[in-house]
């Protein structure tokens, strides 16, 4: 559909300079009586093909094609772009402190919630969706330990998530992390 405006927008506009340009000067050197009206008439009617025809010769230049990005829906889009590279993370902690791995992702939740950051806590389990970055927590169960993973294109991104999610774990619940054995 915009496609159709701009078309239309750019014949008008083309139409407007011929018709200025053949009908100026008919006008400004004859004034405007009958014998000028009749051929201005002829000269308006015979403008419209003639725009047309002028349109189609050089609508490359005066029409630049819409970008294959604005023409394609979100998900043809997201289907084009490469995928996104996911990086895992688990982290096992002491229970020293009585916090459950289903408790402690039920305030990572809350924190996300007070900070205004949007995502999903269903099950137990936190999904957040923002931009091209994906991520998912959630309690391992029968364990004291919390997996998830990180969908994002830049490395940066993703280690800045994992970073987020273990210093909330340790700073803010007091958890002590412990190394998962290989």
């Amino acid at each position: 559909m915009r496609q159709h405006t701009r078309t239309m927008i750019v014949f008008a506009l083309l139409y407007a300079v011929f018709a200025g340009v053949a009908l100026g000067p008919l006008f400004g050197a004859g004034g405007f009586n009958d014998a000028t009206f009749g051929i201005g008439m002829v000269i308006a009617i015979a403008l419209f093909p003639v725009t047309a025809i002028v349109l189609t010769m050089f609508a490359h230049l005066l029409l630049p094609a819409p970008s294959v990005a604005a023409s394609l829906p979100v998900a043809a889009r997201r289907a084009a772009e490469p995928a996104p590279i996911r990086d895992q993370f688990d982290f096992a902690f002491a229970a020293w402190n009585g916090i459950e791995s289903t408790e402690a992702v039920a305030r990572l939740s809350r924190r996300l919630h007070a900070l205004e950051i949007a995502h999903r806590y269903v099950d137990g389990q936190i999904s957040v969706v923002e931009d091209n970055v994906c991520w998912h927590v959630a309690p391992v169960a029968g364990a004291l330990r919390i997996a998830g993973w990180v969908e994002a294109q830049d490395r940066e991104t993703r280690a800045m998530i994992e970073a987020a999610v273990e210093e909330f774990l340790i700073d803010e619940l007091g958890i002590r992390l412990e190394k998962i054995a290989a």
